[in-house]
């Protein structure tokens, strides 16, 4: 025991500091976990009918890990509803109507509104699983569409097991109209939908727009009457407090809502109040609790708040400690999954992403002094997974935000940071403009205010639903495709039912790669499957995308995009200004480094023959271990700044990126993007596809994102940076690139992970040199880069002591979570990143 502790001691693991008594206290009380007496654990409603469903586990097609429980989940969660008193003409209105009035009745009077001690904000009771308001009739059709051998969990299903990835019309992942909230209050967008429905003639009144403006209007003051309960709340405290101090702020924060989220907010305090407020209802709209659901540019939105009250007398620390209960907030999404999983629940991170700094409007730097109040809060409540900062840094960033920033990277584990630049970001925002012709929404003037949600993935902010993480490609697919002539490699085990399945021609018929006789010849195929497994998983989401837009309209979400209220069309519907579904390239490096090694092995040095390396992939690589050694060894690898291997990767990377510009949704007309976030499929999804021919043996996790493989990156980080931004497209030569000379294929943003030895910041000199590394970055690397800096001993010792590491984040990939939770395979991939080499 004694060693074990001196060992904890000699690592730093970032602790809190300079919190008051409150914040401590509520920050303590979060963590309580289960052993709390209140938490915000999901609570459940039904219409109270026989038929009634609850859980749509449509959502959740794109989490693997929930496909054993998805009845079970909707079982369990409708047997744990309660009724709720139903209007009588509820059945007679339209679906969005009766579901806009049943969270609305919910949330207004039947969750309970409960204000904790010291708190300055009110708002804690938001994750609910509520009634999907469907008759008996449209749950029979829409169940016919989701059940049996060709419907929408088997099909997602054949698509995971085979190694193609996954597909599912998913919540979260926007950024709503939070600023306009606060600009005109809830009363405004009340005003302007009643205006839209008094503009519809009796036809439209009585159609599908009239019925979803309805619903919007309904949904438009669920906000105002939630506030009113807290404030009844705050005020009933309020008479019995005996502590002067607290009496006032129970009664200030009851003004507060007297106005707020119905009216524009004045004051900083009525700002974060009305944001909190409007926020949290939009998780208990969607029933889902905070993934991706971000505050687009905090710093920005909340500045001029921050400015009139400091001007007004507001100490800018009461400015920061009603940000720091903002924080707490935020966490309690985690309750939603309370008793599921190691600390108690507490896993991973739920996305609710905000930006700060970054170019301005004119042009210029955007950084204020309310980026770095956020900035020090982050630093004072950390270790703490939500929200997540994105900093935003171009050529522009001055010198002071710079060194904050690395000093707190220097601190904090690595986990909280994900960095974003905008030249390249912004290049692939203004080709998403050209690519789908959207540049009245888009263009040099305003491309500056766009934002990152969820992971790291980049939209517009208020007016666009791009679904981010909707669609997850396995990339590598197309190369075992190519080499079997449009079969799987191996048979496939269903690990629900044993069910074994022989290889079928389930892909186009390309021929066997054993006859081809040169690589232009293999590449024509590759290109071929590629393009087909595109063109596969559109379809595939399309089955999902059709059965959401028909039977799950979220109205109060709605009322926060533009664009559904001009059209008459909620989110769902494709109802956004700007309507995009992204596809995900999963895979990336294994992908360009398996093609690399093809080429090399046998066409270039001729080695072996075709025959024999799908013969030894077929095997796992027993027996031909020598081979297996000269693949992962000797072969060009992506990643090094390496001229050859960059060029396979730029064509990889230009052959899928443009093929998903080909495709948009039929029911809803959205347009396909593409984009480059793994989450944490190139782990479990490891075990899923068979060995590749860069050496990797099957049930070894993949690359992540456009990282390189791990174990690829032996010549730093520089030359990783630098091959990134080459596979991203580079730099025009002409200088007229996307965004200046800047070219980026990817509009939503491409995830790098790269992990540190803490001893590369352990004085001023090496500071400095990470600080150019950054510099650099900025002019040849990629869109986002998410930096761990961790010691590998250190995680050893926390994979083998656990209950001494509880608080030690790390970031995964787009999400950060507390490596004492996350399983071993994780937890082994993240050491195995840290030491450069593979596991």
């Amino acid at each position: 025991m004694a060693q074990t502790e001196q060992m904890v001691a000699s690592f730093h693991i970032k602790e809190p500091k300079g919190l008051s008594s409150r914040i401590q206290w509520l920050r303590d009380y979060f963590f309580k976990g289960v052993s709390r007496p209140w938490n915000n654990e999901y609570t459940c409603w039904s219409t109270g009918t026989p038929w009634d469903i609850q859980y749509d586990e449509i959502t959740y097609y794109i989490v693997p890990e929930t496909y054993a429980f998805l009845q079970t989940f909707r079982g369990s969660i409708r047997q744990a509803s309660r009724p709720v008193p139903l209007e009588e003409k509820f059945w007679t209105w339209s679906l969005p109507e009766r579901r806009a009035w049943f969270n609305r009745e919910v949330m207004v009077n039947h969750v309970p509104h409960e204000i904790l001690p010291g708190d300055l904000l009110a708002g804690a009771r938001f994750n609910v699983q509520t009634s999907r308001c469907w008759s008996e009739k449209e749950l029979k059709e829409r169940d016919a569409l989701v059940y049996g051998p060709t419907g929408a969990r088997a099909s997602m299903k054949w698509f995971h097991d085979h190694g193609y990835g996954n597909a599912g019309a998913t919540s979260g992942h926007i950024i709503p109209d939070y600023e306009t909230i606060l600009r005109i209050g809830w009363e405004g967008i009340h005003g302007k939908l009643e205006q839209a429905y008094a503009a519809l003639g009796d036809e439209d009144k009585k159609g599908p727009k009239g019925a979803e403006l309805r619903a919007m209007i309904t949904a438009s003051t669920m906000a105002r009457d939630v506030a009113a309960k807290y404030r009844e709340e705050l005020l009933h405290l309020a008479a019995t407090e005996q502590n002067d101090v607290r009496k006032a702020e129970l009664l200030a924060m009851a003004g507060n809502l007297e106005r707020v989220p119905w009216k524009p907010a004045h004051t900083f305090w009525e700002a974060v109040q009305s944001l909190w407020l409007t926020h949290m209802l939009v998780m208990s709209d969607e029933n889902y609790p905070g993934p991706g659901v971000s505050f687009g540019l905090l710093d920005r939105m909340l500045l001029p708040y921050w400015e009139e009250s400091l001007r007004e007398g507001m100490d800018r620390e009461w400015g920061k400690e009603i940000l720091k209960c903002f924080w707490i907030h935020c966490n309690f999404a985690y309750d939603a999954q309370m008793r599921v999983g190691a600390n108690q629940g507490i896993t991973a991170g739920f996305g609710q992403l905000f930006n700060l700094s970054g170019i301005g409007p004119d042009g210029k730097d955007a950084t204020s002094d309310l980026t770095y109040a956020l900035l020090e809060v982050l630093d004072d409540m950390s270790p703490i997974l939500e929200p997540k900062p994105n900093v935003r840094l171009h050529r522009g960033t001055p010198e002071k935000l710079l060194d904050k920033v690395v000093d707190m990277i220097a601190g904090s584990q690595g986990a909280p940071f994900l960095l974003n630049f905008d030249e390249r970001s912004m290049a692939g925002m203004m080709r998403e403009a050209k690519s789908e012709h959207v540049e009245k929404l888009i263009d040099k003037d305003n491309v500056n205010s766009y934002a990152s949600v969820g992971c790291l993935e980049n939209t517009m902010v208020g007016n666009d639903r791009s679904g981010t993480v909707d669609c997850n490609l396995n990339l590598l697919k197309a190369v075992e495709l190519t080499l079997t002539g449009g079969k799987d490699l191996l048979a496939t085990t269903d690990g629900m039912t044993g069910k074994v399945l022989q290889p079928q021609q389930d892909s186009v018929a390309t021929g066997n790669a054993v006859g081809f006789h040169s690589w232009d010849e293999f590449w024509q195929a590759y290109v071929t499957q590629t393009k087909t497994i595109v063109k596969r998983i559109t379809e595939l989401y399309e089955k999902s995308e059709s059965i959401r837009a028909r039977y799950s309209p979220t109205p109060y979400l709605s009322c926060l995009v533009r664009g559904c209220m001009e059209k008459g069309l909620d989110v769902t519907q494709g109802g956004a200004e700007l309507s995009f579904v992204t596809v995900e390239g999963v895979t990336f490096a294994t992908t360009v480094d398996s093609l690399l090694a093809i080429k090399d092995l046998v066409f270039d040095a001729k080695a072996v023959t075709m025959e024999e390396l799908v013969t030894a992939l077929r095997d796992n690589w027993k027996g031909h271990e020598v081979l297996q050694a000269r693949a992962k060894n000797k072969t060009p690898k992506y990643g090094r700044d390496d001229e050859t291997a960059d060029a396979m990767a730029r064509a990889v990377m230009e052959l899928w990126s443009s093929e998903t510009w080909n495709y948009r949704t039929t029911s809803t007309s959205r347009q396909y993007r593409p984009g480059m976030l793994s989450w944490n499929y190139w782990v479990g999804d490891g075990y899923v596809m068979a060995a590749s021919a860069d050496g990797r043996p099957q049930g070894q996790f993949l690359s992540n994102a456009i990282c390189p493989s791990n174990g690829a990156d032996v010549k730093g980080p520089t030359a990783s940076a630098n091959s990134v931004g080459t596979a991203l497209g580079g730099r025009a030569p002409d200088g007229n690139g996307d965004f200046g000379e800047y070219l980026n294929c990817l509009p939503n943003g491409a995830s790098h992970t790269i992990t540190f030895s803490p001893s590369i910041l352990r004085d001023p000199e090496h500071r400095t040199k990470f600080k150019a590394f950054l510099r650099g970055y900025i002019e040849n690397g990629g869109t986002a880069l998410q930096i761990n800096m961790v010691d590998s001993d250190m995680l050893r010792d926390a994979q083998a002591h656990p209950g001494n590491y509880r608080n030690l984040l790390v970031r995964v990939t787009g999400y950060n979570a507390y490596f004492a939770s996350i399983g071993r395979e994780l937890q082994n991939e993240i050491i195995t990143r840290e030491s450069h080499n593979t596991y």
